[in-house]
């Protein structure tokens, strides 16, 4: 029986068996709740239900005239808070760069387990920061931070102290509430900061915010 906690789900795959599968698997946890499924860019883009996502699980690679990466901003313009788990094969450097750059929450290989699929879903939920499952080698993480020349920026970045302590806050994984109870700010503060940063950095995410930070010294 589903509780009123419980974390909503939309589900996007091109294989209806996938899709009617992981659905059956994800129902027996009172934890999340699966609101609604598409197989095709069209249908995710018509659906009522997908505003009322807290997290979308998205098959990278949907056999039609958009895939899952390409798709995402359009989701965002829908729904902005969802957070997205991309569901992959592949777990080539490029397109996790790609997920990264476009607001991915986490990038999993579709073998992943059930358990670790719950727990990511959580985690994203609660937090800012990039997961990957534990069936993705961490290599694979490190080379997209360190040999990926499209999160080059410009120098000079022009940080306040107080965007540094947060860029610090964010790479914890610290959220804006926790990080203004610290700061003895108030949030609305936090997320102005974070916008600047993000326009100081020319990042299009926090995720990436952390990424360059790591990447220029920043942060450590």
């Amino acid at each position: 029986m589903q509780t009123t906690t419980s974390i909503k789900l939309f589900l996007i795959d091109d294989s209806e068996i996938h899709l009617a599968g992981l659905k059956w698997l994800l129902s027996q946890n009172p934890s999340v709740e699966v609101l609604g499924m598409a197989t095709q860019p069209a249908e995710v883009l018509k659906s009522a239900i997908l505003p009322h996502a807290e997290v979308i699980l998205l098959d990278i690679s949907l056999e039609s005239e958009s895939d899952g990466i390409e798709l995402m901003p359009s989701i965002f313009t829908l729904n902005p808070a969802v957070k997205i788990i991309m569901l992959s094969h592949n777990k080539d450097v490029p397109s996790i760069v790609k997920s990264i750059q476009n607001g991915a929450s986490a990038y999993l290989a579709k073998d992943s387990s059930m358990e670790e699929i719950l727990a990511v879903i959580e985690l994203a939920v609660k937090g800012n920061g990039f997961f990957m499952g534990e069936t993705l080698p961490k290599s694979v993480l490190a080379n997209c931070f360190s040999n990926n020349h499209d999160l080059a920026h410009p120098k000079p970045w022009n940080l306040s102290e107080r965007e540094l302590e947060i860029i610090q806050l964010l790479a914890k994984g610290y959220i804006s509430k926790e990080i203004a109870d610290r700061l003895h700010i108030n949030t609305t503060t936090v997320e102005s900061h974070k916008e600047n940063i993000k326009q100081k950095l020319q990042c299009k995410s926090i995720v990436e915010v952390v990424v360059f930070a790591l990447k220029n010294g920043l942060i450590h």
